[in-house]
């Protein structure tokens, strides 16, 4: 089973979602038409940081009717993050009202207009201060793969992203991970993408944007397919607006799962 995958690494215009939908709308003419996904960066319609009073949208806001268009169009699932608002479960303590919350969510939009999301569980320092943190994870299961979707600074935790293996089942096969990731830490990115692979024994897929934004921070791009080795087998150099257009294999993958079972040795423990 393979899974064909294309990598939008672009420039994102700052607080101009209508813009963006329009610079991705010409990109997209250039992926080849058999995608089975098509992964966004992390807050693809305003930029980083998250600024929830101006953009914050609900289910039926302006963003998901683009995916839904796009995802129908293509045939395919697109998937990418912007800063969502909704009701939320739990009664407010204080007014007995049901409380708003925003967050930073991947959306994983399917050709049908169906669609999951994943809400940002590790808020970054100071740059989303207004959202509050997402508590659960997903696994999406698609055409023979199990998915787990993160964002950007998920990233620098391992037990958030831990795999796991029981009853002869990993719990994801692939991690797509996209991001807002800076240039001066271009080394953490790279090393951190490796290390979750290798630990996880799962391919890790990190799309990243480019260019500068409003603060005056340069983003590095480097685009990335890692397999389980922790070995890159496809990226884009450097931080050039480019489309990464690759295929992952499962047998691979299973292949070297089971020549190597660590995974059979890995510590038993529960998130609380």
């Amino acid at each position: 089973m393979t899974l064909k995958i294309a990598c939008v690494q672009t420039d994102i215009i700052a607080r101009n979602p209508s813009e963006n939908f329009k610079h991705l709308d010409e990109l997209f003419k250039k992926i080849q038409d058999d995608r089975d996904i098509i992964i966004l960066p992390e807050t693809f319609t305003t930029g980083f940081p998250a600024e929830a009073e101006l953009f914050a949208e609900t289910e039926d806001g302006p963003t998901m009717t683009w995916l839904r268009q796009k995802a129908k169009e293509r045939n395919c699932v697109i998937c990418g993050s912007f800063i969502t608002t909704f009701v939320s479960q739990q009664d407010n303590k204080t007014t007995g009202q049901q409380a708003k919350a925003n967050h930073n969510t991947l959306v994983w939009m399917n050709p049908d207009g169906t669609y999951h999301a994943y809400n940002k569980r590790h808020t970054f320092m100071g740059g989303e201060k207004e959202l509050d943190c997402g508590q659960n994870l997903i696994t999406i299961n698609y055409k023979g793969w199990k998915i787990r979707p993160f964002i950007c600074y998920d990233l620098r935790f391992p037990v958030w992203l831990r795999n796991s293996y029981k009853d002869g089942e990993f719990e994801y096969d692939l991690a797509i991970l996209i991001a807002n990731w800076p240039q001066p830490k271009a080394y953490i990115w790279n090393t951190l993408l490796s290390a979750r692979a290798i630990e996880n024994q799962a391919y890790f897929i990190g799309v990243n944007r480019v260019g500068i934004d409003h603060n005056k921070v340069p983003y590095i791009g480097e685009t990335k397919i890692v397999n389980a080795k922790g070995r890159t087998v496809a990226e884009i150099i450097g931080d050039n607006e480019n489309i990464l257009e690759a295929e992952i294999d499962m047998e691979s993958l299973t292949s070297f799962r089971n020549h190597f079972v660590v995974h059979k040795d890995w510590d038993n423990f529960k998130i609380m």
